[in-house]
């Protein structure tokens, strides 16, 4: 419903795990041809909050920690993948990945907690 949604179809790749496909577009850049880091937290984001609603969770994001590998190249085609690692009392810890075949370009490690809504 959202016409600023990243656009992203994501789909299980195990019983624990998400991913999507996506290409990097020049909106979202920050400096010229690279990829906005803002952008990347987001897309590492988004993949995990997929990946909860694969196991039936809506949760809120508590804590996000990225690490910015590589620069991102505007036009690269990459991989975004989220898993969920463990779960306690309504509170979920995932890991994410910005990928392709040969390199990780972002990683995150990232605390839900169950949504009341």
């Amino acid at each position: 419903m959202n016409p600023l949604t990243l656009g992203l179809g994501f789909s299980t790749t195990s019983a624990s795990s998400v991913a999507a496909d996506c290409r990097i577009t020049a909106a979202w850049q920050g400096y010229s041809g690279i990829m906005h880091g803002g952008v990347i937290s987001t897309l590492l984001d988004a993949a995990m909050t997929h990946c909860l609603f694969h196991h039936g969770v809506k949760a809120l994001t508590a804590e996000l920690n990225v690490k910015f590998v590589r620069p991102v190249a505007v036009g690269l085609q990459l991989r975004v993948s989220a898993a969920l690692v463990k779960q306690r009392r309504g509170v979920f810890w995932l890991n994410a990945e910005l990928a392709d075949s040969s390199a990780i370009y972002a990683t995150a490690a990232a605390k839900f907690v169950r949504a009341e809504c």
